[in-house]
Protein backbone atom coordinates (compact mmCIF):
# COMPACT_ATOMS: atom_id res chain seq x y z
CA UNK A 1 0.00 0.00 0.00
CA UNK A 2 2.79 1.87 -0.01
CA UNK A 3 3.74 2.26 -3.54
CA UNK A 4 4.56 5.57 -5.11
CA UNK A 5 4.68 6.68 -8.99
CA UNK A 6 7.85 8.51 -9.87
CA UNK A 7 6.05 12.07 -10.48
CA UNK A 8 5.48 12.19 -6.62
CA UNK A 9 2.83 14.37 -4.82
CA UNK A 10 1.55 15.38 -8.40
CA UNK A 11 0.20 11.60 -9.41
CA UNK A 12 -1.79 11.22 -6.20
CA UNK A 13 -5.25 12.06 -5.79
CA UNK A 14 -7.45 11.31 -2.48
CA UNK A 15 -10.19 11.09 -5.04
CA UNK A 16 -9.06 8.74 -7.43
CA UNK A 17 -7.82 6.36 -4.79
CA UNK A 18 -11.13 6.85 -3.07
CA UNK A 19 -13.18 5.42 -6.54
CA UNK A 20 -10.39 2.77 -7.07
CA UNK A 21 -11.09 1.32 -3.20
CA UNK A 22 -15.34 1.64 -3.79
CA UNK A 23 -14.77 -0.63 -6.74
CA UNK A 24 -12.35 -2.91 -5.93
CA UNK A 25 -11.85 -3.17 -2.29
CA UNK A 26 -15.37 -2.87 -1.78
CA UNK A 27 -17.59 -3.61 -4.36
CA UNK A 28 -15.23 -6.42 -5.68
CA UNK A 29 -14.14 -7.65 -2.81
CA UNK A 30 -15.47 -10.97 -2.38
CA UNK A 31 -15.98 -11.20 1.30
CA UNK A 32 -18.46 -7.91 0.82
CA UNK A 33 -19.55 -8.60 -2.98
CA UNK A 34 -22.13 -11.53 -1.87
CA UNK A 35 -23.78 -8.87 0.59
CA UNK A 36 -24.80 -6.10 -1.80
CA UNK A 37 -27.44 -5.60 -4.19
CA UNK A 38 -26.69 -5.75 -8.23
CA UNK A 39 -28.15 -2.43 -8.43
CA UNK A 40 -25.43 -1.04 -6.31
CA UNK A 41 -22.79 -2.09 -8.27
CA UNK A 42 -24.85 -0.48 -11.21
CA UNK A 43 -24.52 2.91 -9.53
CA UNK A 44 -21.01 2.72 -8.54
CA UNK A 45 -20.17 4.78 -12.05
CA UNK A 46 -22.42 7.79 -11.78
CA UNK A 47 -20.39 8.73 -7.99
CA UNK A 48 -18.64 11.89 -8.41
CA UNK A 49 -15.88 12.09 -6.05
CA UNK A 50 -14.58 16.04 -5.26
CA UNK A 51 -11.78 18.05 -3.22
CA UNK A 52 -8.70 18.54 -2.33
CA UNK A 53 -6.55 16.20 -4.14
CA UNK A 54 -3.73 15.47 -0.87
CA UNK A 55 -4.95 14.34 2.27
CA UNK A 56 -5.08 17.24 5.06
CA UNK A 57 -4.96 15.30 8.58
CA UNK A 58 -1.86 13.81 10.03
CA UNK A 59 -2.22 10.09 10.15
CA UNK A 60 -0.55 7.93 8.17
CA UNK A 61 -3.65 5.66 7.61
CA UNK A 62 -5.89 6.27 4.47
CA UNK A 63 -8.51 7.72 6.62
CA UNK A 64 -9.69 10.17 3.70
CA UNK A 65 -10.17 7.67 1.26
CA UNK A 66 -11.68 5.05 4.12
CA UNK A 67 -14.60 7.44 4.54
CA UNK A 68 -15.11 8.80 1.25
CA UNK A 69 -15.77 5.26 0.02
CA UNK A 70 -17.61 3.82 2.31
CA UNK A 71 -19.77 7.01 2.04
CA UNK A 72 -19.83 5.78 -1.77
CA UNK A 73 -21.08 2.31 -0.82
CA UNK A 74 -24.02 3.78 1.65
CA UNK A 75 -24.79 5.85 -1.40
CA UNK A 76 -24.92 3.29 -4.16
CA UNK A 77 -26.90 0.59 -0.93
CA UNK A 78 -29.34 3.85 -0.74
CA UNK A 79 -30.10 4.11 -4.26
CA UNK A 80 -30.48 -0.16 -4.81
CA UNK A 81 -33.02 0.49 -1.87
CA UNK A 82 -35.01 4.18 -3.53
CA UNK A 83 -34.72 1.71 -6.98
CA UNK A 84 -36.41 -1.29 -5.14
CA UNK A 85 -39.02 -0.12 -3.44
CA UNK A 86 -40.19 3.41 -4.95
CA UNK A 87 -39.07 2.52 -8.87
CA UNK A 88 -37.25 5.36 -9.00
CA UNK A 89 -33.32 5.72 -10.51
CA UNK A 90 -30.93 8.30 -8.80
CA UNK A 91 -28.70 10.13 -11.24
CA UNK A 92 -25.82 10.01 -8.95
CA UNK A 93 -24.38 11.18 -5.67
CA UNK A 94 -21.14 13.16 -5.48
CA UNK A 95 -18.68 12.63 -2.34
CA UNK A 96 -16.47 15.88 -1.11
CA UNK A 97 -13.50 14.37 0.30
CA UNK A 98 -12.64 17.27 2.36
CA UNK A 99 -15.75 16.71 4.31
CA UNK A 100 -15.94 13.43 4.21
CA UNK A 101 -13.07 13.95 6.73
CA UNK A 102 -15.13 15.95 8.91
CA UNK A 103 -17.69 12.58 9.34
CA UNK A 104 -15.68 11.37 11.72
CA UNK A 105 -15.02 14.31 13.95
CA UNK A 106 -19.02 15.31 14.59
CA UNK A 107 -18.61 14.56 18.38
CA UNK A 108 -16.44 17.43 18.51
CA UNK A 109 -17.42 19.78 16.20
CA UNK A 110 -21.14 20.59 17.39
CA UNK A 111 -22.54 23.96 18.40
CA UNK A 112 -26.09 23.89 20.44
CA UNK A 113 -28.22 27.84 19.56
CA UNK A 114 -24.92 28.72 17.18
CA UNK A 115 -24.66 32.47 16.86
CA UNK A 116 -26.59 33.74 20.18
CA UNK A 117 -25.20 34.44 23.75
CA UNK A 118 -26.79 30.89 25.19
CA UNK A 119 -24.63 28.95 22.34
CA UNK A 120 -23.10 25.74 23.73
CA UNK A 121 -20.12 24.03 22.68
CA UNK A 122 -17.25 21.84 23.59
CA UNK A 123 -14.86 24.68 23.32
CA UNK A 124 -15.87 25.68 26.45
CA UNK A 125 -18.86 28.16 25.57
CA UNK A 126 -21.37 27.75 28.10
CA UNK A 127 -20.53 24.31 28.06
CA UNK A 128 -22.39 23.87 32.11
CA UNK A 129 -25.17 24.13 30.63
CA UNK A 130 -25.13 21.09 28.43
CA UNK A 131 -26.80 19.21 31.86
CA UNK A 132 -30.02 20.77 32.08
CA UNK A 133 -30.56 19.93 28.08
CA UNK A 134 -29.24 15.99 28.34
CA UNK A 135 -29.54 13.95 31.71
CA UNK A 136 -25.81 13.84 32.82
CA UNK A 137 -25.17 10.05 33.45
CA UNK A 138 -21.35 10.17 34.46
CA UNK A 139 -21.75 8.52 37.35
CA UNK A 140 -18.39 7.30 38.00
CA UNK A 141 -16.97 11.35 37.41
CA UNK A 142 -14.72 9.84 35.31
CA UNK A 143 -12.95 12.90 34.06
CA UNK A 144 -12.97 14.29 37.11
CA UNK A 145 -9.14 14.65 37.15
CA UNK A 146 -6.13 14.15 35.06
CA UNK A 147 -5.19 11.42 36.89
CA UNK A 148 -8.65 9.17 35.94
CA UNK A 149 -8.29 10.28 32.50
CA UNK A 150 -5.11 8.77 32.46
CA UNK A 151 -6.41 5.41 33.22
CA UNK A 152 -7.10 5.44 29.29
CA UNK A 153 -3.60 5.67 27.67
CA UNK A 154 -1.24 3.47 26.39
CA UNK A 155 1.54 1.90 28.46
CA UNK A 156 5.05 0.24 27.89
CA UNK A 157 5.06 -3.28 30.68
CA UNK A 158 8.05 -4.93 32.31
CA UNK A 159 8.50 -7.41 29.04
CA UNK A 160 8.50 -4.64 26.68
CA UNK A 161 5.32 -4.63 24.73
CA UNK A 162 3.09 -1.55 24.99
CA UNK A 163 -0.53 -2.20 26.42
CA UNK A 164 -3.82 0.05 25.80
CA UNK A 165 -5.27 0.38 28.87
CA UNK A 166 -8.66 1.51 28.75
CA UNK A 167 -10.56 3.09 32.10
CA UNK A 168 -13.88 3.04 30.16
CA UNK A 169 -16.52 5.00 31.86
CA UNK A 170 -15.45 3.86 35.29
CA UNK A 171 -11.59 3.73 35.70
CA UNK A 172 -11.98 2.78 39.16
CA UNK A 173 -11.80 -1.41 38.33
CA UNK A 174 -8.85 -0.29 36.20
CA UNK A 175 -6.77 2.01 38.95
CA UNK A 176 -7.82 -1.62 41.48
CA UNK A 177 -6.39 -3.80 38.52
CA UNK A 178 -3.48 -1.80 39.05
CA UNK A 179 -3.41 -1.55 43.05
CA UNK A 180 -3.46 2.65 42.48
CA UNK A 181 -5.75 4.96 44.40
CA UNK A 182 -8.64 5.69 43.40
CA UNK A 183 -7.89 9.67 42.89
CA UNK A 184 -5.26 11.87 43.06
CA UNK A 185 -6.69 15.33 42.53
CA UNK A 186 -3.20 17.09 43.38
CA UNK A 187 -1.67 16.10 40.60
CA UNK A 188 -2.49 18.97 38.14
CA UNK A 189 0.18 18.38 35.32
CA UNK A 190 -0.08 15.72 32.65
CA UNK A 191 3.19 14.57 33.32
CA UNK A 192 2.42 14.12 36.97
CA UNK A 193 -1.08 12.43 36.41
CA UNK A 194 0.66 10.21 34.06
CA UNK A 195 3.68 9.29 36.07
CA UNK A 196 2.08 6.69 38.80
CA UNK A 197 0.70 4.53 35.87
CA UNK A 198 4.22 4.66 34.21
CA UNK A 199 5.93 3.48 36.79
CA UNK A 200 3.24 0.24 37.75
CA UNK A 201 2.61 -0.71 34.45
CA UNK A 202 6.91 -1.28 34.26
CA UNK A 203 6.14 -3.29 36.86
CA UNK A 204 3.40 -5.55 34.95
CA UNK A 205 4.09 -8.22 32.55
CA UNK A 206 1.69 -7.58 29.22
CA UNK A 207 -0.23 -11.01 29.89
CA UNK A 208 -0.40 -10.65 33.58
CA UNK A 209 -1.95 -6.79 33.06
CA UNK A 210 -3.92 -8.72 29.96
CA UNK A 211 -5.62 -11.30 32.34
CA UNK A 212 -6.15 -8.69 35.26
CA UNK A 213 -7.92 -6.66 32.81
CA UNK A 214 -9.58 -8.62 30.88
CA UNK A 215 -10.48 -12.31 33.06
CA UNK A 216 -10.53 -10.95 36.58
CA UNK A 217 -11.86 -6.97 36.17
CA UNK A 218 -14.07 -7.45 33.20
CA UNK A 219 -12.55 -4.23 31.80
CA UNK A 220 -11.35 -3.14 28.77
CA UNK A 221 -7.24 -3.61 27.87
CA UNK A 222 -5.28 -5.15 24.86
CA UNK A 223 -1.67 -5.49 24.02
CA UNK A 224 -1.13 -3.40 21.02
CA UNK A 225 -0.01 -5.73 18.46
CA UNK A 226 1.35 -4.92 14.79
CA UNK A 227 -0.94 -5.87 11.82
CA UNK A 228 1.67 -8.92 10.99
CA UNK A 229 0.77 -10.06 14.71
CA UNK A 230 -2.59 -9.60 14.81
CA UNK A 231 -3.20 -11.53 11.63
CA UNK A 232 -1.07 -14.43 12.55
CA UNK A 233 -3.11 -14.61 16.09
CA UNK A 234 -5.50 -17.36 17.17
CA UNK A 235 -8.14 -14.43 17.20
CA UNK A 236 -6.92 -12.75 13.35
CA UNK A 237 -7.41 -15.93 12.15
CA UNK A 238 -11.01 -16.90 13.62
CA UNK A 239 -12.23 -13.58 12.23
CA UNK A 240 -10.16 -13.06 8.49
CA UNK A 241 -13.27 -14.30 6.83
CA UNK A 242 -15.20 -11.82 7.86
CA UNK A 243 -15.76 -8.25 5.79
CA UNK A 244 -17.34 -5.11 7.07
CA UNK A 245 -20.38 -7.07 7.69
CA UNK A 246 -21.93 -10.16 8.67
CA UNK A 247 -25.74 -11.02 7.68
CA UNK A 248 -27.17 -14.14 8.44
CA UNK A 249 -30.61 -14.97 7.52
CA UNK A 250 -32.67 -16.99 10.15
CA UNK A 251 -33.99 -19.91 8.41
CA UNK A 252 -36.22 -21.17 11.38
CA UNK A 253 -38.45 -18.10 10.62
CA UNK A 254 -39.53 -18.77 6.50
CA UNK A 255 -43.20 -18.34 7.35
CA UNK A 256 -42.85 -14.93 8.02
CA UNK A 257 -43.80 -13.37 4.22
CA UNK A 258 -41.50 -10.67 2.03
CA UNK A 259 -42.26 -7.17 3.53
CA UNK A 260 -41.34 -3.48 3.59
CA UNK A 261 -41.94 -1.73 6.84
CA UNK A 262 -45.68 0.08 7.22
CA UNK A 263 -45.30 3.38 5.29
CA UNK A 264 -46.63 6.61 7.09
CA UNK A 265 -47.58 10.10 5.10
CA UNK A 266 -43.75 10.81 4.94
CA UNK A 267 -42.31 7.65 2.99
CA UNK A 268 -40.89 8.75 -0.38
CA UNK A 269 -38.12 8.29 -2.66
CA UNK A 270 -36.83 11.43 -0.63
CA UNK A 271 -37.07 10.07 2.46
CA UNK A 272 -36.19 6.93 2.30
CA UNK A 273 -36.19 4.73 5.60
CA UNK A 274 -39.54 7.12 6.65
CA UNK A 275 -41.90 4.57 8.90
CA UNK A 276 -38.93 2.60 9.70
CA UNK A 277 -39.27 1.89 13.32
CA UNK A 278 -35.60 1.32 15.13
CA UNK A 279 -35.05 0.39 18.74
CA UNK A 280 -31.27 1.77 19.47
CA UNK A 281 -29.73 -0.16 22.83
CA UNK A 282 -26.68 1.41 23.01
CA UNK A 283 -24.07 3.57 24.06
CA UNK A 284 -21.10 5.82 23.06
CA UNK A 285 -20.27 5.89 19.45
CA UNK A 286 -19.82 2.59 17.02
CA UNK A 287 -23.73 1.32 17.48
CA UNK A 288 -25.21 4.78 18.65
CA UNK A 289 -23.24 5.89 14.86
CA UNK A 290 -25.02 3.48 13.16
CA UNK A 291 -29.00 4.57 14.29
CA UNK A 292 -27.93 7.96 13.75
CA UNK A 293 -27.45 6.94 10.19
CA UNK A 294 -30.47 5.30 9.58
CA UNK A 295 -32.58 8.24 11.14
CA UNK A 296 -30.56 10.86 8.84
CA UNK A 297 -32.10 8.76 6.18
CA UNK A 298 -35.91 9.24 7.91
CA UNK A 299 -36.09 5.86 10.15
CA UNK A 300 -38.07 6.85 13.56
CA UNK A 301 -35.07 5.94 16.21
CA UNK A 302 -35.77 5.40 19.83
CA UNK A 303 -33.11 5.09 21.60
CA UNK A 304 -32.98 3.36 24.84
CA UNK A 305 -31.07 4.39 27.81
CA UNK A 306 -31.27 3.32 31.47
CA UNK A 307 -31.11 5.42 34.81
CA UNK A 308 -28.91 3.07 36.50
CA UNK A 309 -25.95 3.02 33.27
CA UNK A 310 -23.38 5.56 32.72
CA UNK A 311 -22.88 7.26 29.71
CA UNK A 312 -20.93 9.70 28.52
CA UNK A 313 -23.07 12.94 28.08
CA UNK A 314 -21.19 15.06 25.48
CA UNK A 315 -21.43 12.13 23.16
CA UNK A 316 -25.21 12.91 23.40
CA UNK A 317 -25.55 15.62 21.00
CA UNK A 318 -24.43 14.01 17.46
CA UNK A 319 -24.95 10.47 18.57
CA UNK A 320 -28.52 11.60 19.68
CA UNK A 321 -29.16 13.32 16.55
CA UNK A 322 -32.53 12.99 15.03
CA UNK A 323 -33.75 10.20 17.89
CA UNK A 324 -36.72 9.83 20.00
CA UNK A 325 -35.29 9.13 23.29
CA UNK A 326 -36.64 7.17 26.88
CA UNK A 327 -35.19 5.38 29.67
CA UNK A 328 -35.99 2.23 30.88
CA UNK A 329 -34.71 0.15 34.08
CA UNK A 330 -34.28 -3.30 32.70
CA UNK A 331 -33.70 -4.88 36.26
CA UNK A 332 -37.72 -4.22 36.74
CA UNK A 333 -39.77 -6.71 35.44
CA UNK A 334 -41.88 -3.26 34.12
CA UNK A 335 -38.80 -2.21 32.41
CA UNK A 336 -38.49 -5.66 30.82
CA UNK A 337 -42.04 -5.61 29.60
CA UNK A 338 -41.69 -1.97 27.73
CA UNK A 339 -38.70 -3.08 25.79
CA UNK A 340 -40.31 -6.15 24.32
CA UNK A 341 -43.40 -3.91 23.22
CA UNK A 342 -40.73 -1.58 21.98
CA UNK A 343 -39.50 -4.33 19.88
CA UNK A 344 -42.31 -5.93 18.56
CA UNK A 345 -43.61 -2.91 16.83
CA UNK A 346 -39.72 -2.82 15.40
CA UNK A 347 -38.66 -3.56 11.89
CA UNK A 348 -34.68 -3.12 13.44
CA UNK A 349 -33.03 -3.64 16.95
CA UNK A 350 -29.81 -2.69 16.90
CA UNK A 351 -27.43 -3.38 20.68
CA UNK A 352 -23.92 -2.34 21.75
CA UNK A 353 -23.08 -3.44 25.14
CA UNK A 354 -20.63 -5.59 25.78
CA UNK A 355 -21.35 -9.32 24.60
CA UNK A 356 -23.71 -11.29 27.11
CA UNK A 357 -24.48 -8.24 29.30
CA UNK A 358 -27.90 -7.80 27.81
CA UNK A 359 -28.75 -11.30 27.31
CA UNK A 360 -29.81 -11.91 30.71
CA UNK A 361 -32.57 -9.73 30.83
CA UNK A 362 -33.89 -11.24 28.00
CA UNK A 363 -32.30 -9.50 25.23
CA UNK A 364 -30.08 -11.24 23.16
CA UNK A 365 -29.49 -11.11 19.12
CA UNK A 366 -31.72 -14.40 19.07
CA UNK A 367 -34.19 -13.78 21.98
CA UNK A 368 -35.13 -10.10 19.89
CA UNK A 369 -35.84 -12.28 16.93
CA UNK A 370 -37.59 -14.70 19.27
CA UNK A 371 -39.84 -12.12 20.45
CA UNK A 372 -41.58 -11.45 16.93
CA UNK A 373 -41.56 -15.09 15.88
CA UNK A 374 -45.24 -15.06 15.77
CA UNK A 375 -45.19 -11.62 13.79
CA UNK A 376 -46.31 -11.31 10.04
CA UNK A 377 -43.16 -9.78 9.28
CA UNK A 378 -39.36 -10.65 10.60
CA UNK A 379 -36.99 -7.83 11.96
CA UNK A 380 -33.56 -7.60 11.72
CA UNK A 381 -31.44 -8.41 14.74
CA UNK A 382 -27.99 -6.17 14.96
CA UNK A 383 -25.41 -6.44 17.11
CA UNK A 384 -21.85 -4.69 17.55
CA UNK A 385 -19.34 -5.16 19.62
CA UNK A 386 -15.26 -5.00 19.79
CA UNK A 387 -12.90 -7.82 18.62
CA UNK A 388 -15.62 -9.33 16.51
CA UNK A 389 -17.85 -12.20 16.93
CA UNK A 390 -15.63 -15.27 16.62
CA UNK A 391 -12.39 -16.43 18.03
CA UNK A 392 -11.03 -16.29 22.03
CA UNK A 393 -11.34 -12.65 22.69
CA UNK A 394 -14.92 -11.82 21.17
CA UNK A 395 -16.31 -12.23 24.86
CA UNK A 396 -13.68 -8.87 25.76
CA UNK A 397 -15.31 -5.39 26.23
CA UNK A 398 -13.76 -2.94 24.21
CA UNK A 399 -13.68 0.34 22.42
CA UNK A 400 -12.28 2.07 19.49
CA UNK A 401 -8.59 2.60 21.22
CA UNK A 402 -8.94 -0.76 21.86
CA UNK A 403 -9.51 -2.34 18.36
CA UNK A 404 -6.82 -0.21 17.04
CA UNK A 405 -4.46 -0.90 18.98
CA UNK A 406 -5.39 -5.07 18.75
CA UNK A 407 -5.53 -4.79 15.23
CA UNK A 408 -2.20 -2.87 14.61
CA UNK A 409 -3.97 0.54 13.66
CA UNK A 410 -1.92 2.19 16.80
CA UNK A 411 1.79 0.36 16.10
CA UNK A 412 1.33 1.74 12.83
CA UNK A 413 0.43 5.12 13.76
CA UNK A 414 3.82 4.83 16.19
CA UNK A 415 6.05 3.95 13.63
CA UNK A 416 5.34 6.69 10.62
CA UNK A 417 6.00 8.71 13.40
CA UNK A 418 9.18 7.13 14.29
CA UNK A 419 8.88 5.62 17.60
CA UNK A 420 11.16 3.22 18.48
CA UNK A 421 9.93 -0.44 20.12
CA UNK A 422 6.91 -0.28 17.98
CA UNK A 423 5.74 2.09 20.95
CA UNK A 424 1.88 2.38 20.00
CA UNK A 425 -0.03 5.03 19.50
CA UNK A 426 -4.16 5.54 18.88
CA UNK A 427 -4.96 8.04 15.92
CA UNK A 428 -6.32 10.95 17.28
CA UNK A 429 -9.89 10.61 15.65
CA UNK A 430 -12.64 7.89 16.58
CA UNK A 431 -12.46 7.06 13.32
CA UNK A 432 -13.60 3.24 13.58
CA UNK A 433 -16.20 4.16 15.44
CA UNK A 434 -17.59 6.52 12.61
CA UNK A 435 -16.80 3.94 9.71
CA UNK A 436 -18.84 1.22 11.25
CA UNK A 437 -21.57 3.32 12.06
CA UNK A 438 -21.31 3.70 7.63
CA UNK A 439 -20.87 -0.33 7.65
CA UNK A 440 -23.69 -0.70 9.97
CA UNK A 441 -25.91 1.26 7.95
CA UNK A 442 -25.68 -0.62 4.93
CA UNK A 443 -26.05 -3.89 6.37
CA UNK A 444 -29.36 -2.70 7.58
CA UNK A 445 -30.20 -1.48 4.25
CA UNK A 446 -29.17 -4.93 2.55
CA UNK A 447 -30.84 -6.88 4.73
CA UNK A 448 -33.72 -4.67 4.63
CA UNK A 449 -34.10 -5.24 0.95
CA UNK A 450 -33.49 -9.19 1.73
CA UNK A 451 -36.45 -9.13 4.08
CA UNK A 452 -38.57 -7.39 1.50
CA UNK A 453 -37.80 -10.23 -1.31
CA UNK A 454 -36.90 -13.38 0.65
CA UNK A 455 -38.84 -12.88 4.20
CA UNK A 456 -38.49 -14.04 7.25
CA UNK A 457 -35.61 -12.50 9.85
CA UNK A 458 -32.07 -11.18 9.57
CA UNK A 459 -29.04 -11.16 12.50
CA UNK A 460 -25.96 -8.87 11.32
CA UNK A 461 -23.19 -9.06 13.50
CA UNK A 462 -21.01 -5.35 13.15
CA UNK A 463 -17.51 -5.04 15.25
CA UNK A 464 -14.79 -2.57 15.57
CA UNK A 465 -12.36 -4.90 14.34
CA UNK A 466 -13.98 -5.70 11.81
CA UNK A 467 -13.90 -2.30 10.11
CA UNK A 468 -10.01 -2.01 11.56
CA UNK A 469 -9.16 -5.43 9.44
CA UNK A 470 -10.49 -3.78 6.25
CA UNK A 471 -8.62 -0.76 7.00
CA UNK A 472 -5.45 -2.27 7.55
CA UNK A 473 -5.64 -5.06 4.53
CA UNK A 474 -7.72 -3.26 2.16
CA UNK A 475 -6.82 0.63 3.02
CA UNK A 476 -3.64 1.04 4.19
CA UNK A 477 -1.11 3.73 4.19
CA UNK A 478 -0.31 6.26 2.26
CA UNK A 479 2.62 6.03 0.42
CA UNK A 480 5.75 7.55 2.32
CA UNK A 481 5.94 11.10 0.02
CA UNK A 482 2.47 11.75 0.79
CA UNK A 483 2.56 10.89 4.31
CA UNK A 484 6.03 13.11 4.76
CA UNK A 485 4.31 16.22 3.03
CA UNK A 486 1.13 16.06 4.98
CA UNK A 487 3.09 15.11 8.36
CA UNK A 488 5.27 17.90 7.58
CA UNK A 489 2.50 20.76 6.55
CA UNK A 490 0.95 19.75 9.77
CA UNK A 491 4.51 20.31 12.09
CA UNK A 492 5.57 16.68 12.42
CA UNK A 493 4.18 16.92 15.78
CA UNK A 494 4.79 13.65 17.59
CA UNK A 495 1.61 11.79 20.08
CA UNK A 496 2.58 9.47 22.20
Amino acid sequence: MKVMDEKGLEAYSVQEESMRLLTTSVLENPKIKSDIPSEALDFAHLIRFSGSPLPSLAINWRFAESVAALKALEACVVSALIKRKYGVKLEGAEINTDHAQLFFMSAFLWTINPDTEQAISLSGTNIEELDSLFPNYDFHNMSSSLYRQCATSIYRTRDNRFFQLHGGMNPDPTLDSLSLPSNKPELKTWDDAIQPFVDKMATIDSIEIQRLTSEVYKQAGVVAESVESFRASEHGKANAHVGLFKIIPVTSHQSQKPAWWPSTAQTSASRPLAGLKVVDISRVIAAPAVTRGLAELGASVMRVTSPNVVDFTVLAVDLSWGKWQCSIDLKTEKGRKDLQDLISHADVVVQGYRPGVLDKYGFSQDAIIELVKHRERGIISVRENCYGWNGPWSHRTGWQQISDACVGISTGFGRAMGLEDDEAVTPVFPNSDYMVGIAGVVSVLCALMRRAEEGGSFKIDLALNYYNQWLADEVGEYPEEIWQDVWQKNGQRVFR
